[in-house]
């Protein structure tokens, strides 16, 4: 019975690849009928917005087809496989063999009828050994063709086209959205507004005190009419011009915290931002005047404009509001105030000519932000004068004299009367003429006094006055 067996291990052969062939075949449907039933329901729920019970229903719907469908096209084959189900019998084999070898199908089938049979004689098992040996080249395996899956492929290809157009059209979003819903089948979530707010304001930052003018515009399938904006428990309406909704801060001290509001729909909550301004809030000049004019020292609030005697030391104190630096601008130089505490800022400079300066003030934000422009007028210290008038046209008796008059605008020091021997005009010899310390006065002066002088010798002379330098 040695072809019998052989018969039956190619009919065993047969029904492995039969099986095997159905899982691939089960495979593809699998795949492509799952993943058609996949984009079924991701797009019902996309355009529905179902709520959490029908969402609930959809999801186990699309559980039980998947598993339906895991089971019908994957897991029986595998059963059927490996034995755990039962296959098709070797009667039902036979006839697949023989649809696909017309000569086999009658005699394996006759075969099989008679290893069947109750009475074994030896007639028969003798006919069955040469029935065996006329099927034994033949390989009934080869009635299974894998490449017969190929016409199922055409369904992988619906969703293949429905993934590419997703990607193409770029709405991945839209993928991904409906599955989070149907993934989290029992949470409510609120359908997408008919349109939405777009802020084209990019900066929200505002120099402190300034106005600020936010814009906003709507995406959607509806515009809206009117638009609000809320802030400080108040509420306005933004102006529309060219689809475009409009709204002005004005003078804004503090940051603001706002969002819009149309149709029951509200934006997203924004911050407008203040840049705090470095600001001067009071400016004083100490004065120290030069010892020689004998005015008392004071100290100046807030003038504009100040005239002093040249060579006055002045210290500038600024008292400032957030600033970080106080900048002294003389025409291209600029020079930094020393920071004193946090508020107040000091820079001090003897002044000798009449200048123009700014004071300015910055922060980490604000460069120069706040520019105060002053000027300083200089009182030159000017040269004393001096005027003489004599009678030395007229000399008699050797005797000469001299009237004058002195001045100078902060007061005289010292007169000398200056001689020499007009031989030796380098060896001068002085001598001083008592005078009193005022700005304006009168002296006399005889010639030759009580000047030293040598008989036979001609000499010259001059006077010269001092101020206080």
């Amino acid at each position: 019975m040695e072809p019998y067996k052989n018969i039956e291990e190619k009919l065993h052969q047969f029904v492995r690849k039969f099986y095997t062939n159905e899982l691939i075949k089960g495979g593809i449907l699998f795949l492509s009928l799952g993943f058609l039933y996949l984009f079924f329901t991701l797009f019902l729920e996309y355009f529905l917005w179902l709520k959490p019970t029908g969402r609930t229903l959809l999801f186990w719907i699309f559980i039980c087809v998947e598993f339906y469908l895991l089971f019908r096209f994957i897991l029986t084959p595998i059963f059927r496989l490996i034995g755990i189900k039962k296959g098709i019998s070797f009667k039902e084999s036979s006839k697949i063999i023989g649809s696909h070898f017309p000569k086999v199908s009658d005699k394996l089938i006759n075969i099989l009828q008679l290893k069947e049979a109750n009475n074994q004689s030896d007639l028969l098992l003798a006919s069955i050994e040469q029935k065996a040996k006329e099927l034994q080249p033949i390989q009934f395996a080869k009635a299974v063709n894998f490449r017969t899956n190929t016409k199922y492929l055409k369904y992988a290809v619906i969703p293949v086209v429905i993934w590419l157009l997703i990607a193409i059209t770029g709405n991945f979003k839209m993928f991904n959205t409906s599955f989070k819903r149907v993934l989290n089948h029992r949470t409510a979530f609120v359908p997408p507004a008919p349109f939405s707010f777009h802020l084209l304001s990019q900066n929200l930052n505002v120099i402190q005190g300034q106005p600020f003018t936010i814009e906003f515009e709507t995406k959607g399938t509806v515009q809206p009419s009117d638009v609000l904006v809320f802030y400080n428990n108040q509420s306005y309406y933004l102006q529309r011009n060219n689809g475009v909704f409009k709204y002005t801060f004005s003078k804004i001290n503090k940051s603001i915290q706002f969002y819009v509001e149309a149709n029951n729909i509200v934006s997203k909550s924004y911050i407008l931002e203040v840049i705090k301004t470095p600001t001067i809030q009071n400016i004083s000049v100490d004065l120290t005047y030069p010892k020689y004019i004998q005015k008392k020292n004071e100290s100046i609030n807030n003038s504009g404009t100040l005239l002093i005697p040249e060579g006055t030391k002045s210290i500038w104190n600024v008292n400032t509001s957030q600033t970080e630096n106080v900048t002294f601008i003389e025409g291209i130089k600029s020079t930094e105030f020393s920071k004193l505490d946090d508020t107040l800022f000091s820079f001090q400079k003897t002044i000798y000519a009449s200048i123009d300066y700014i004071i300015a003030t910055s922060n980490k934000n604000l460069k120069n932000y706040e520019k105060l422009f002053f000027k300083i007028e200089v009182i030159k210290d000017e040269f004393p004068e001096i005027e003489v008038l004599s009678d030395i046209d007229s000399l008699s008796n050797d005797i000469a004299q001299f009237a004058g008059k002195i001045s100078d605008d902060y007061g005289l020091t010292k007169l000398e009367v200056v001689y020499y021997n007009e031989d030796t005009p380098n060896q001068v010899e002085k001598q001083r003429i008592e005078i009193s310390s005022i700005e304006n006065q009168t002296f006399y002066f005889v010639f030759p006094g009580v000047l030293a002088l040598k008989k036979g010798i001609n000499y010259e002379l001059y006077f010269q006055v001092y101020d206080n330098d």
